[in-house]
């Protein structure tokens, strides 16, 4: 949901309507950083809507107020500085919400190689001995292990 008006043209929020808007993404933020921590990821699509609304009303807010900054110095000082307070704290939600995000998908990746390099060693021939009498791996093993084994992307078969 984006605010217009009649014409079509986006309408600019005063800055109690946008530091509302930021707050209710701030404790959407920080409900997902709880889940995460429980290890509960799965739930973080409850207020998947809601989230991505409130994106769109934060990213429309902040395309028209860097298009002409002196309609928001109208404002009530106090109303600005509260809306500045509550970027600072949505700021340091959506950082450690990244960093989380990131540190789960560094996990997961890693844990996912693992897995496929196990598989890829499992999967290929038996290593052998060579003339020099030490052991070697047919080029096929040498190949998949080098390549990153049964995983690959954009694969035709």
């Amino acid at each position: 949901m984006t605010y217009q008006k009649p014409n079509g043209t986006p309408t600019l929020l005063n800055p109690v309507q946008l530091s509302e808007k930021v707050e209710r993404l701030c404790q959407i933020l920080e409900f997902e950083n709880e889940l995460l921590e429980l290890d509960n990821p799965a739930a973080m699509s409850d207020h998947q809507a809601e989230k991505s609304r409130l994106v769109a009303i934060y990213n429309q807010q902040m395309t028209l107020i860097k298009a002409d900054p002196e309609r928001y110095k109208r404002f009530p000082k106090a109303d600005v500085d509260r809306l500045k307070a509550t970027s600072e704290i949505f700021y340091e939600a959506l950082d450690l919400h990244f960093r989380k995000l990131s540190t789960i998908k560094t996990v997961t990746e890693g844990l996912v190689k693992a897995v496929a390099d196990e598989v890829a060693k499992k999967k290929g021939p038996p290593a052998t001995y060579n003339a020099a009498a030490s052991m070697t791996n047919s080029v096929p093993t040498q190949n998949s292990r080098t390549l990153g084994g049964a995983i690959a992307y954009n694969e035709v078969v």
